[in-house]
Parts: structure tokens; C-alpha cells; sequence
């Protein structure tokens, strides 16, 4: 009989464990009930936090299609979550997503999408129509790894046509009240362009696509609008260098990348950072559709319908279907149907250990370190 295999140093098993991926949570709960000593490691609380601090940027776990409140899987072992048809998602960051009623009240609900937990907040105002919001943690210094607690602001922005001026309000959770932005003067603005786009946080400043870019300075309660890098549809998002980014599909199939900066002479304004050809990221098939009399139709309805916020992933809607591409990997699977907007879940998923059957650690271990 061979002898029994050495036993792993816990410091050794931590490092093994840190390199199983986030995005695949099934591969930590098969490790968990393994056996007891590694079911000690992966729910001891100090392990929970070293494991957030490797990884940085929680991953996408699930989206928030717009028109309806249904959370959309996209990683195993994620548990079902309630249809709220009612509901209609404004938002989603920072383990929270935003909600309204449609057609009902002007409040808002904060939702935790694990828990369940819901917090109704009030309407800033009583006649909001047209306006778009989001949710963001409040709590001073969070590294947002793993912020799903803890009070929370939202922010909504309202423009008013007939007066020329766009409102925005921001809420606190701790104080329960809301408190009212500077308004910004914009004559001649098409006020309900892009109102289904998500914001942007970057850095102390929220970032919404109307007719144009509204800024909303969090720490000075001010609204400020800057331009647009081109006319038509785009996206904002973080771009790889912490800035305030945007990303539109230019020339068919070009997905364009632009990054906000200083020029030579200190004045901020776009610069185009990269152009990635779709042809090449998506799979075969995926843009162009072959009619039963062999025409190829265009793909005029390609759109970019989500962006992870802080990382290199994105949801783009073709004829097909809509795919979740990872830019940084070249990765790229469809995910849901064409032509709606997403809101992209992102949180660590580090509990409910006990969902799938045992299986032996030491093969789990083995692939781990062949990977490695």
C-alpha cells in the first residue's frame, strides 16, 4: 500500500485556493467540502478578505437585463434569484442594484441581489420623468471589494426641457434625506437621448451619457456637462487607466476606446486609445446572418448594451444574440438575447459552501497546480 500523500502546509493550500477563479464559484465550494481542514480555510473571514485583495475587482456573476428586474446568470452555482416584473433596474454597482416601479410611485428600491434585502428609498421629487440614477457605497475609504453592507448614496439626475436645466439630487442612507446638486443650464439639449444608459463612477464624480456627458461632482454637489468624443450612440465607462472612458462601435464593426485627459497644453479632452476589429473578438457568425437566399445582412443593430465597470468587460448585442467579451482575454460568450441594455452584477461569491456533492481534494488541488 503506497503511503498516504504529504499533507499541505495551510499557507501553501492558501496560495493554492487564491488562484481559483472568482468568476467560477463552483470551483470553491467543491474545494470546501473536500474535507474539514480545507472547509476551515475557505470560510475563515481573514481568508475571505485576502482572497478580495488578490483578485481586486469582483467579478461578473450576473446581469440586470433593462425593461424588467430579473437577475441573469452567467456563473454556475448561483442561486435563483425572484422576478420582480414590476420593477424596472436604473442601476447596478457595488453589490446593490437600483430599482423603480413602473407606472406606480416615484420611489426607488436598493436591493441586495443575494439576500434578497430590499430598502425602499424616497422620491427626490414629485414629478420625475425621464430621469436616470444610480447606486454607490458610502462608506469612506472602501476598497468596493466587497461592499454589499453598510450605508449607500443614490444620485439622480433629471433634465427639464421646457426650463432648460438639468436637476440632480443625491441621497444618503445614513441621514435618510436628499440633498440637491448645483443645476446646469442646457439650451437646445435632446433630453431623452440615451436615458437608459448606466452612469460611471470614477474616482469622486458620476458620469451619465444624456445628450452629452452630465459630470456630478459628488464631494461639491455640482453638475457640469462635457462633450462627447463623436455624435451618435457610445457607451462611458472606466478606462484601463482609471479615467473616465467611452466606447462606441465606429466603421461597422470597429469597436473604438477613447480615454479622457490632459493634452500638451493641460486643456482635458478624448483621446482614441485603441480600435479592436469585432470580426476577430466575437465568434463566427455572431455579426453577419445569412438569409435562405445566401445575402448577408449588415449589422446595424451591433451595439455595445453593457460595460463591467472597472474592468475590461463588455456586452455587445448583435443579431444573434448578446455576448459578454472579455477585451483583456479575447474571450467572448452569448449570454442572453439582442437588443437590450444590461446591467452587469459584479461580487464575490464566498459562501453557501455546502451545494454540491464531495468530491476528492486532492484531484481538485492536482489541477490547480497544473494550471499554475
Amino acid at each position: 500500500m503506497p503511503p498516504p500523500p504529504p499533507v499541505l502546509m495551510e499557507e501553501l493550500l492558501e496560495e493554492v485556493f487564491f488562484r481559483l477563479p472568482p468568476d467560477e464559484p463552483a470551483w470553491l465550494v467543491r474545494a470546501s467540502v473536500a474535507c474539514k481542514p480545507w472547509r476551515r480555510i475557505l470560510a475563515d473571514r481573514g481568508f475571505r478578505r485576502r482572497y478580495r485583495e488578490f483578485h481586486r475587482t469582483p467579478p461578473v456573476l450576473g446581469f440586470f437585463e433593462k425593461g424588467g428586474a430579473r437577475l441573469v446568470p452567467v456563473a454556475s452555482l448561483f442561486p435563483a434569484q425572484a422576478d420582480h416584473p414590476d420593477w424596472h433596474v436604473m442601476d447596478c454597482r457595488h453589490g446593490r442594484a437600483l430599482l423603480a416601479y413602473i407606472g406606480k410611485t416615484d420611489d426607488l428600491i436598493v436591493l441586495d441581489p443575494m439576500t434578497g434585502h430590499q430598502r425602499r428609498v424616497p422620491s427626490p421629487s414629485n414629478n420625475l420623468i425621464g430621469f436616470t440614477a444610480a447606486v454607490l457605497c458610502a462608506a469612506q475609504g472602501c476598497d468596493h471589494h466587497g461592499c454589499q453592507d453598510g450605508h449607500f448614496l443614490v444620485a439622480v439626475v433629471c433634465p427639464k426641457k421646457l426650463e432648460e436645466i438639468t436637476l440632480g439630487w443625491l441621497y444618503s442612507s445614513e441621514t435618510d434625506l436628499w440633498t440637491e446638486f448645483a443645476s446646469v443650464h442646457r439650451p437646445n439639449a435632446n433630453y431623452f437621448s440615451n436615458m437608459d444608459a448606466p452612469g460611471v463612477l470614477v474616482g469622486d464624480a458620476l458620469y451619465f451619457n444624456i445628450d452629452g456627458v452630465i459630470e456630478c461632482q459628488l464631494g461639491t454637489l455640482s453638475l457640469s456637462t462635457l462633450e462627447k468624443p463623436i455624435d451618435g450612440n457610445g457607451t462611458l465607462m472606466m478606462a484601463e487607466d482609471g479615467r473616465l472612458g467611452y466606447a462606441a462601435v465606429v466603421d461597422v464593426t470597429d469597436l473604438t476606446l477613447w480615454s479622457r485627459e490632459a493634452g500638451p497644453e493641460g486643456a482635458m479632452g478624448w483621446t482614441k486609445l485603441r480600435v479592436i476589429d469585432l470580426k476577430t473578438l466575437l465568434p463566427d457568425g455572431a455579426l453577419f446572418i445569412t438569409t435562405q437566399y445566401g445575402i448577408s445582412r449588415s449589422p446595424r443593430s451591433l451595439m455595445i448594451s453593457g460595460i463591467a465597470e472597472g474592468t475590461q468587460v463588455i456586452f455587445v448585442s448583435t443579431w444573434v444574440g448578446s455576448y459578454m467579451a472579455d477585451l483583456k482575454s479575447g474571450r467572448a460568450r452569448m449570454v442572453s438575447r439582442p437588443g437590450r441594455k444590461v446591467f452587469p452584477y459584479m461580487r464575490f461569491y464566498l459562501q453557501q459552501w455546502k451545494q454540491l456533492p464531495r468530491v476528492r481534494g486532492n484531484e481538485l488541488v492536482f489541477q490547480v497546480f497544473v494550471k499554475l
